[in-house]
């Protein structure tokens, strides 16, 4: 029992020293919005809202690896203010112009007797940019699926879902309330999107009958403002097997993990940097191997990823074990 609390002890201790420093750091940016209090005031989707088609300024994209949460589905969408584009520099996230909606709504398919599958949305996340400040919220679809109502603070949604292997499992599936996505959004004192990096956009996609490079496919549509595509950098798929273990290893680190782990980010006090443009040396994986393996394999309020997930993707420790064991 003494041991226990000993290592209990040792473990809350960076928890702590996080708290703390981050109290340093500044307030977060509070709101420059106002949210709406139903999803279907923005006037996003056509047609019957639960399909998810955007309207005429929405723009459907997809990552080349993504942030693991709880084997739910996702789409996700960029809505630009008419006759305005992504500004872009390099290979990292863009300027998005005054305006920008970028909405992600997560679901899980269900099998429906007699009418084959269908999906149970759970939420719509929002990051709206207002003068250069981002703003997030989240909306908890309603059981008849017409409607998602904005959240003031977290939810709770019990669900059956079929995960990668084909095995159905249930969780309780946690909807984060505005201070659970900034904790990952943060950075210093102000919220920033993750996923659409140029890097990570940087792959191919279906438009339509298409399959196309996403960003060519961006400089069609005239949302994208980048002298060149030819010499970006592109983030692997970390579920990508022709890749190597490195690449895949340091992309699933990116996605579940950089957001906090990084010198602007919540959790810099651990020193770890986990961007994946970081090279090894620097970001102290070597150091922290063991560590990183028992936070990602433990549940509870210990779990890595902290936020956005209720049960161990599988898949992901065993990458990231196997990624760690080409250290040695």
């Amino acid at each position: 029992m003494k041991k226990a609390m000993i290592l209990l002890g040792v473990l809350l201790i960076p928890v702590f020293l996080i708290i703390l420093n981050n109290k340093g750091r500044g307030d977060l940016e509070k709101d420059n919005i106002t949210f709406k209090k139903r999803l279907s005031d923005y006037g996003l989707f056509k047609g019957k809202m639960a399909d998810l088609v955007p309207n005429e300024q929405g723009i459907v994209y997809d990552l080349a690896s993504t942030l693991f949460t709880d084997y739910s589905d996702k789409q996700r969408i960029i809505f630009l203010p008419i006759g305005t584009k992504i500004l872009a520099s390099n290979d990292g996230l863009p300027e998005f112009p005054d305006g920008t909606i970028i909405t992600k709504s997560f679901f899980y398919p269900q099998k429906e007797e007699d009418h084959g599958l269908k999906r149970m949305l759970l939420e719509t996340r929002l990051l709206i940019n207002k003068k250069g400040q981002w703003n997030a919220a989240t909306y908890q679809w309603n059981p008849n699926q017409d409607e998602a109502y904005l959240l003031t603070d977290s939810a709770t949604v019990p669900v059956s879902f079929i995960d990668s292997k084909g095995a159905e499992r249930q969780t309780n599936y946690i909807i984060p309330s505005r201070a659970d996505c900034a904790a990952c959004h943060r950075q210093v004192n102000r919220m920033l999107p993750i996923g659409p990096k140029i890097r990570n956009l940087n792959k191919k996609n279906s438009y339509g009958k298409d399959t196309i490079p996403q960003l060519e496919y961006f400089r069609k549509r005239a949302v994208l403002d980048m002298a060149s595509l030819i010499q970006i950098n592109v983030l692997p798929d970390y579920e990508d097997q022709t890749e190597s273990l490195s690449k895949r290893g340091r992309a699933y680190l990116e996605m579940n993990c950089a957001h906090c782990h990084n010198p602007k980010g919540t959790a810099y006090m651990t020193m770890l940097d986990l961007r994946f443009e970081i090279p090894l040396s620097e970001t102290g994986i070597w150091l922290k191997q063991a560590k990183i393996m028992g936070r990602m394999g433990m549940q509870g309020e210990m779990h890595m990823p902290q936020k956005g997930t209720t049960v161990l993707h599988d898949e992901g420790l065993a990458l990231i074990k196997n990624y760690l064991l080409t250290l040695k």
